[in-house]
């Protein structure tokens, strides 16, 4: 994750979807080793965080209201998912793409009998090869109530089958040694489109 030791305020609200109020409240008990200050230019010392505390302070995060909109991208990247995957359907418009994922969306959850036990991000991008769209996904629900084949078979609605010639549909388990290099990848600034669907 980080590529420093130290993050200021500055640094900590550009990487986690939260305030400057919910930073200074989860600061209030910090480990004192964790911490120091510096000299500003502004008067008052700057206190740094060591990168060994910050997802443990600053990543957990509910949900995020509508208003919160450009906080997304950020909440994504801390968000802790199970699956991860993307969509090659043949001649998809961006259109085409966002009702195949919110049928999905729909479909994922008529499997639990708790509406709430699932989250779905997911985002839009342009085919390399010609004018058509795919999509990268990633799913967070409750272990107990989906599995590969649950969300393999319900892809296969949206989203013709891989074939020995040509793979249009990749999923699999959030691998946790990536940490947060997954979702960074999922929801890349270039895509044409995103949506959180919970």
């Amino acid at each position: 994750m980080p590529i420093k030791q130290w993050y200021s305020k500055k640094d900590i609200l550009e990487i986690y979807p939260i305030s400057i109020a919910t930073y200074k409240n989860r600061i209030r008990s910090i480990d004192p080793t964790l911490t120091k200050f510096i000299k500003s230019a502004s008067g008052s010392p700057t206190r740094l965080i060591h990168h060994s505390i910050l997802d443990e302070l600053f990543r957990k995060r509910r949900g995020l209201s509508k208003k919160e909109y450009k906080q997304t991208i950020k909440w994504v990247w801390n968000h802790h998912w199970n699956y991860i995957g993307n969509i090659v359907p043949e001649n998809s418009t961006i259109d085409d793409i966002k009702h195949k994922m919110n049928f999905l969306f729909k479909e994922l959850q008529s499997l639990s009998s708790k509406k709430n036990d699932l989250t779905l991000f997911y985002s839009v991008e342009k085919n390399s090869k010609d004018n058509y769209y795919h999509s990268h996904f990633l799913i967070d629900c409750k272990k107990t109530i989906l599995n590969l084949k649950d969300i393999i078979n319900k892809l296969e609605i949206i989203c013709e089958p891989n074939t020995g010639k040509e793979t249009r549909i990749h999923i699999k388990n959030y691998d946790l040694d990536y940490n947060k290099s997954g979702a960074i990848y999922s929801s890349k600034e270039k895509e044409y489109f995103f949506e959180i669907l919970k």
